[in-house]
C-alpha cells in the first residue's frame, strides 16, 4: 500500500463513520500517527502473516530469506490483547 491509498482508505472510513483498523508488518511512524489522530488503529505485528494453506511457503521463505514470516494458526495472544485493548476503549 502507498501514502495515497492509506489516506483514501483513512477518509473512506471518516465518511463513513467508522475506524480505520490497518494490520501490517510494518508502516512509517508518520503513518501510524495519521491513523491514530483518525481515531483509527495500527495493529503491528512482528511477522508477516501467511494464511495456514501455505505454511511450506512461510518456512521456506523464512529458512532461505531469513525474513520474519510465519503461518500461524491463531494470532498469538499478546497481539489480540493489544487489538482489544484498543476496541474497549472506544466502544
Amino acid at each position: 500500500m502507498d501514502y495515497d491509498e492509506l489516506k483514501v482508505k483513512v477518509r473512506m472510513c471518516s465518511s463513513l463513520g467508522i475506524k480505520a483498523v490497518f494490520a501490517a508488518r510494518m508502516l512509517p511512524k508518520t503513518w501510524i500517527n495519521e491513523i491514530v489522530d483518525s481515531g483509527g488503529f495500527a495493529l503491528i505485528m512482528k511477522y508477516q502473516l501467511y494464511p495456514l494453506a501455505h505454511r511450506e511457503l512461510a518456512r521456506r521463505v523464512s529458512s532461505e530469506l531469513g525474513l520474519p514470516v510465519d503461518s500461524p494458526k491463531a494470532l498469538a495472544e499478546g497481539t489480540m490483547d493489544r487489538f482489544v485493548r484498543w476496541h474497549e476503549k472506544n466502544l
